[in-house]
């Protein structure tokens, strides 16, 4: 039996590889323009399994990394401005249901035509869906188009994505356990996540002043951000009874406290758990897997299908929808375009199904080049589309045009 001395000198040393190596590796691909992200990972796969093998991996330090997946969608969540989520709602959910369907049909084929069960190409269809925006956002700024129609529909769709990838992964974790695949449980599921978002972000956000007002009367150190920090994990832990994922909560309690008062300075305070655990999750994951028996010429197929199947999915889905509704060609496309990064939920997609046993190690870095290949390709296409085309000042919608003509 693993005593609590041993637990602790092991979480000690994933801490202290987390924090030096994994750290330094965000520096080297920060100063290369690429998303930290990446470093985090390749350290985790030279200090694990694959290389070195040094890196300490119990139930102890995968939790202590979960925490700081969830943490991190807490952060995202209070870093999100409500009402401009809220104004735009209907169009995000449009574009957001047609790009999250393309891409993960391509996977899920994809999947499927590799030879894969349809179980294990759920999950691999999980691994296309999900966007991730911060390479975009910071490509925008950086060429003063992040306040465009354009910009401000990549990120509400992001944001929406991650909702959708969140639910994905909860039904797959459902059906693992269950062993039922059916729309009745998927339906049931789905109605639950959204019914528990919806109503977590309406309540809260009606109550967080309120809230915000009367910690702040407090005369202890931290009570803000102590009390968010505790809404918060109480709504993760009720997650536990409605068969849901942890996840589920951590952004709606974000989002539902994004505008209140004071909030910024909590958001810095998560930032900073944040930046500091999310490290030790995507250096766990990437530790505990040999890719040195994945690097086979028989993936090779498999691995360029699957990275011309991320670009794809979200030009079928992101940009076709986009066009669908009402959205200029060349408007649609850089939407298209500002969909194409993947991370966190990509690689959580990919160690899921590692974890539960239904997919090997060669999706895991299938999903490593995927992170890699869209975030580095990204950047210069953003700034090529954008560079190509009038800009964008106004979006009518395909079905309010009908009306007119109807009238």
């Amino acid at each position: 039996m693993l005593t609590v001395e041993y637990l602790l000198t092991n979480l000690m040393l994933a801490l202290a590889l987390a924090m030096l190596v994994g750290k330094l590796f965000e520096e080297i691909f920060a100063r290369l323009r690429f998303p930290p992200v990446i470093g985090d990972l390749v350290a985790g796969l030279l200090l694990g399994a694959t290389l070195l093998n040094i890196f300490p991996i119990n139930d102890v330090i995968k939790t202590v990394g979960w925490f700081g997946a969830t943490i991190l969608l807490f952060y995202a969540g209070l870093e999100t401005r409500y009402r401009d989520f809220m104004r735009n709602l209907k169009m995000y959910c449009i574009i957001t249901l047609g790009e999250a369907i393309a891409a993960f049909s391509i996977g899920y084929a994809i999947g499927i035509a590799f030879g894969y069960t349809p179980r294990s190409a759920y999950f691999i269809g999980a691994v296309l869906e999900a966007t991730s925006v911060s390479v975009s956002i910071r490509t925008l700024i950086e060429i003063g188009k992040l306040g465009t129609p354009e910009g401000y529909t990549i990120l509400g769709v992001a944001v929406l994505d991650d909702l959708i990838a969140l639910i994905t992964l909860v039904v797959g974790a459902s059906f693992i356990r269950t062993g039922k695949f059916d729309l009745i449980t998927i339906a049931s599921t789905v109605a639950t996540a959204f019914l528990f978002w919806i109503a977590t972000v309406l309540i809260l956000h009606k109550l967080s002043n309120l809230i915000v007002r009367t910690v702040m009367k407090m005369h202890v150190d931290e009570a803000l951000s102590s009390m968010l920090l505790g809404i918060f994990a109480l709504a993760a832990y009720l997650t536990q009874y409605l068969h849901l994922s942890p996840l589920i909560a951590a952004y709606a309690v974000g989002l539902a406290f994004s505008e209140a008062i004071g909030i910024r300075r909590v958001a810095e305070r998560m930032r900073f758990l944040s930046l500091i655990f999310s490290v030790v999750f995507f250096m766990v994951t990437a530790a505990g897997l040999d890719l040195k028996a994945t690097l086979r010429a028989e993936y090779l197929a498999f691995y360029l299908a699957m990275i011309g199947g991320a670009f794809l999915g979200k030009t079928l889905g992101g940009g076709l929808t986009s066009f669908l509704i009402g959205y200029p060609i060349h408007t649609a496309l850089r939407t298209a375009v500002g969909l194409f990064p993947r991370a966190e939920f990509c690689v959580i997609a990919a160690y899921m199904g590692y974890s539960y046993g239904i997919l090997g190690p060669e999706v895991y870095l299938a999903a490593l080049l995927i992170v890699l290949t869209t975030n580095i390709v990204t950047p210069p296409m953003l700034k090529i589309v954008f560079e190509h085309g009038p800009p964008t000042t106004q979006i009518v919608f395909r079905w309010r045009r009908i009306r007119r003509k109807q009238r």
